[in-house]
């Protein structure tokens, strides 16, 4: 398996607890979307199975957690609803109540424990969150839950209450750069430090963007902005490609118009944005600057935070959508 890069006094403390058996039952493990929080646990789970598991075992161990099929390890995360083809909305009670059966299985190692991993709490609803509390509340021995959320604010109270709390900070650029080599992904420098900027230093979402051509697409949205004829040959072909888009893809480039915004946002407020980016094309937003006042990108911004759930949740037209937002003054 990949070594961990960063989070080493966070590992460090999970891990020396766990192995003594002094670790809380209930771990909420929480920081940015894409940092890693999900491979975090599994390298502690496997620094524990090389403590404890016979050496001549110990490999065919690892490949069943490599593999997520290990069976004293439990993953819940949204199903894919059959009648729909669509990943459910939520994580859902009657999973919740199927960890039932898992507790009550037999362990094919002796005295070692189980581990449940909810990834990610936030897609808990009130139902499965209660009976989730309930197990929380009643913790079984030699059982590990550790919880993913990469916006606690969303969780019960009461179960964050049952629950170690686990703040992993983001990357710094060199971490950063160690991950995305560590996953053969070599980018020169400028698209690197340009994921870097906009992604807040998440390696994870970063795999998500389709880095082809990516520079090239960053410059058109920014040019898009400030583009006094909305239907531009350059705003049409923005408008139909991103039209194309799935959901889920259609979201994550989406939140590159956000992050230009935003920019501006700052550099409107006399924010010196070369305190806080790397990318040269962050850095040449400040030319953009003086192109659109403060009341075009505040309304552009309003538009998407107040019209984007509902253009998933019921389905709209992404192509109306897009136009709306160019013609936005």
């Amino acid at each position: 398996m990949k070594a961990l890069v960063g989070f080493e006094k966070e590992f460090e403390i999970i891990s020396k607890n766990l192995i003594a058996d002094k670790l809380n039952n209930s771990v909420l493990i929480c920081g940015n979307k894409g940092i890693g929080k999900y491979f975090f646990i599994i390298k502690i789970i496997e620094e524990y199975m090389k403590l404890k598991i016979n050496s001549d075992q110990i490999n065919h161990h690892l490949t069943l957690l490599d593999n997520n099929s290990h069976p004293n390890i439990k993953i819940l995360n949204k199903k894919l609803d059959e009648k729909t083809g669509k990943v459910k909305n939520n994580i859902t009670i009657d999973q919740i109540r199927e960890l039932n059966n898992f507790f009550t299985e037999t362990s094919l190692i002796d005295n070692f424990p189980k581990f449940i991993l909810i990834d990610s709490s936030d897609d808990l609803n009130i139902s499965s969150s209660n009976a989730l509390l309930k197990i929380l509340e009643e913790p079984k021995k030699n059982t590990y839950f550790f919880l993913i959320s990469h916006h606690h604010s969303s969780l019960l109270p009461t179960i964050k209450s049952r629950c170690l709390k686990l703040q992993l900070p983001t990357h710094n650029y060199n971490n950063f750069e160690k991950i995305l080599i560590s996953n053969n992904l070599r980018y020169d420098d400028e698209l690197l430090k340009l994921l870097f900027d906009i992604t807040n230093g998440s390696p994870g979402i970063s795999f998500e963007y389709n880095v082809e051509n990516f520079i090239d697409l960053f410059s058109q949205l920014k040019n898009s902005l400030i583009d006094s004829d909305i239907f531009s040959n350059e705003n049409n072909t923005l408008i139909d490609t991103f039209s194309a888009f799935e959901n889920d893809r259609f979201n994550i480039h989406l939140s590159l118009f956000k992050f230009i915004l935003v920019v501006l946002k700052k550099i409107k407020l006399g924010i010196n944005i070369k305190d806080i980016y790397l990318s040269n094309s962050v850095l040449d937003i400040a030319n953009l600057s003086n192109k659109l006042n403060t009341d075009i990108i505040e309304k552009k911004f309003d538009y998407l935070i107040n019209n984007e759930n509902d253009l998933f949740t019921f389905n709209l037209d992404k192509k109306f959508f897009m136009i709306n937002f160019f013609s936005t003054k």
